[in-house]
């Protein structure tokens, strides 16, 4: 018997789920699905916007849910930097897992496919990709009074490589981390931007592609 409770979460979040079985992967909307489940039961629960029914489902053998529910800063799949490290975490063929994230996460769907063609690109060219993690926050008062959050952030790749990001905007009064841009080296690209809550602004993990050499 599986628990499935479909009430919205704080930060506006509403959950998904889905049933796998044998590769496929099919949405549950509150009813029965042939050859995957079937409701045993069904409570609903009113409270304005944050009415809910929490579901009992009794599963078809070889049936496994997937239940989703974005981060409360973010979208779900900001930590994937790949189809393939989607797929292998969902356990469904890369279609299927490029089919149901492009229905439920729009943005994450087309990040990955830039990601994806980022690569590709650097590959005909004789280059690989190195990923470079820039992480940075909760400053001190002092610092964020010296602008801190306006400046230049660092990085290295493996061989030494320095990769530097800007905030947009960073002259504003709020300058704005969740859509950098890379200053050097040339070519290099962002892959995502994600912000963890924390004491004076939190915390930024800045994720860059870097093309390489092949050697």
């Amino acid at each position: 018997m599986y628990t499935y409770n479909d009430g919205l979460e704080s930060g506006s979040r509403r959950p998904r789920l889905y049933l796998t079985k044998a590769g496929k992967a099919v949405k549950f909307l509150g009813e029965n699905i042939e050859g995957y489940c079937v409701i045993a039961s069904s409570q609903y629960k009113k409270n304005g916007k944050w009415s809910n029914t929490t579901y009992q489902l009794e599963l078809a053998p070889g049936v496994k849910p997937l239940s989703f529910l974005s981060p409360l800063h973010g979208t779900w799949g900001d930590n994937f930097t790949s189809w393939g490290e989607v797929a292998e975490n969902l356990g469904l063929p890369i279609e299927v897992a490029r089919e149901v994230v492009g229905m439920e996460y729009p943005k994450t769907e087309e990040r990955l496919d830039e990601v994806e063609k980022f690569a590709l690109d650097l590959e005909a060219q004789g280059e690989e990709m190195e990923t470079v993690v820039i992480s940075f926050g909760s400053p001190s008062n002092r610092a964020i009074r010296e602008g801190y959050w306006s400046e230049s952030k660092f990085g290295q790749t493996s061989n030494g490589v320095v990769v530097e990001v800007v905030p947009t905007n960073p002259d504003s009064q709020y300058p704005d981390w969740n859509n950098p841009t890379v200053t050097q080296p040339q070519g290099a690209k962002i892959i995502s931007s994600k912000h963890s809550s924390g004491m004076h602004g939190g915390y930024w993990a800045v994720e860059v592609a870097v093309p390489m050499k092949m050697s």
